[in-house]
């Protein structure tokens, strides 16, 4: 694990809460409304620890209070966390979405967008929230950006004087992190997302951000190649362990 791996983690928490956090024992139990895997899965508190003390009785009542939320137990475990993976698996729970944390410096990535082309945001338009929509990010991912308590945005982009995409980024400390980009169907392949990346990182540094973080799982190979493409490179690893 790298200080910049265990920055990205504490980004994640902080710039895409849950509704509700307990604790219980080394775990932080989220409850996440409906918000997906990223807000309800139960992690550990102490991010840098790999878990090493985690006993099955420890899972087990982590999961029994996520069955009592009305949530499936699910965990999230950071590619440090050996031992708790492991502990996990001997308990029966399977895997489930492999993602890559990946960062770049800010700098690299900044740049002012094109006259008329992005906009930064805040509260998001109805036509953003509309494309969200179509892409599966409904009302309860939206309750999420808006209990975020750091520096947040979002960004709209425009193709030909036409809503074209949307995305959500907020600063942790000097980690910004992008989240939700979403390019409507008829606008794909144009540039936009490119476009609106850059617009996020530029908005980011704007806010003293230095490093720029996204998260995708490894099998998006699509987003995996715009990310590339722009500097971007894998200081971390997660994914989720479900009963």
């Amino acid at each position: 694990m790298t200080e910049e791996a265990l920055a990205v983690a504490h980004a994640i928490a902080a710039t895409w809460p849950p509704e509700t956090v307990l604790r219980d024992g080394a775990f932080d139990l989220a409850l996440g409304a409906g918000g997906g895997n990223r807000v309800s899965a139960a992690r550990l508190a102490d991010p840098a620890s790999d878990g090493a003390a985690i006993a099955p009785g420890d899972i087990a009542k982590v999961a029994a209070r996520q069955r009592d939320a009305g949530q499936e137990a699910l965990f999230m475990v950071m590619g440090w966390q050996g031992p708790l993976d492991r502990t996990l698996a001997e308990a029966g729970y399977g895997t489930r979405d492999a993602t890559d944390m990946l960062a770049a410096p800010v700098e690299t990535i900044a740049a002012p967008p094109p006259r008329l082309s992005c906009f930064d945001i805040w509260p998001p338009l109805a036509v953003q929230e509309e494309i969200w929509a179509d892409g599966g990010i409904g009302p309860a991912r939206l309750a999420v950006m808006h209990r975020v308590q750091v520096p947040r945005t979002s960004i709209f982009g425009r193709i030909a004087d036409r809503p074209a995409g949307t995305a959500f980024v907020a600063v942790h400390g000097e980690t910004a992190m992008l989240h939700a980009l979403e390019i409507a169907a008829r606008a794909r392949r144009q540039g936009l997302a490119r476009t609106m990346m850059q617009a996020a990182a530029h908005w980011a540094q704007g806010q003293g951000a230095r490093r720029f973080s996204v998260l995708v799982t490894q099998a998006n190979a699509g987003a995996q190649g715009l990310y590339a493409s722009l500097g971007m490179k894998a200081v971390g690893q997660y994914h989720y362990r479900v009963a």
